[in-house]
């Protein structure tokens, strides 16, 4: 098998975890992992290895990260998935459900526990998430934007301290009144 970056030299063969074998790209570090080989070595963990995962740690985003790349085994084009929630790289998958992740990026989903639940990354939920992190990213940065730093922190600090606040009614509709003309005061 060749590796679908740089200059495509044949992959080598090494075990990335008791069982699970994969294939190493020996120029960018990149690795092959061909989904029986994931599957079986994913089914031989024990149950509470497979639990919550703790925060990964951020590697560089590969200079293949955007290169577009074609399955060691089937030659076909592989699709890519952003894996989100805090890391800003995306992983390839083959149509034969094989996976290839650009060097460094085993061990940043390996420092996180997401190497174990890799094939959630390309779901529609999974994915649907990153979406929603992104839109709220947003909406942050556009409130940051149109109210300045000081201003929105003050607000959100407010916001938070009226999330469950008995009289959180009464206060939002004085705070609303500020815009009504006239300044009408609601009435208790």
């Amino acid at each position: 098998m060749q590796s679908p970056v740089g200059n495509h030299r044949p992959l080598e063969a090494v075990e990335l975890d008791e069982g699970l074998v994969a294939w190493r790209c020996p120029e960018s570090g990149g690795l092959w992992i061909p989904a029986e080989n994931y599957w079986k070595w994913r089914g031989s963990l024990p149950p509470e290895a497979l639990g919550d995962a703790p925060e990964p740690l951020e590697y560089p985003v590969s200079e293949y990260d955007d290169a577009v790349k074609l399955c060691p085994e089937s030659g076909t084009l592989m699709s890519r998935f952003r894996v989100g929630h805090g890391l800003s790289f995306r992983v390839d998958r083959s149509n034969t459900g094989g996976i290839w992740l650009d060097g460094g990026e085993w061990e940043t989903l390996r420092s996180g526990n997401l190497h174990r639940s890799i094939h959630r990354i390309f779901t529609s939920p999974w994915q649907r998430a990153i979406r929603h992190e992104e839109r709220d990213a947003s909406y942050h940065r556009q409130l940051v934007r149109r109210l300045g730093e000081d201003l929105f922190s003050r607000v959100q600090s407010l916001r938070d301290e009226l999330e469950n606040h008995p009289n959180r009614a009464i206060a939002l509709a004085y705070l609303n009144a500020i815009s009504s003309p006239g300044g009408n005061r609601p009435r208790w």
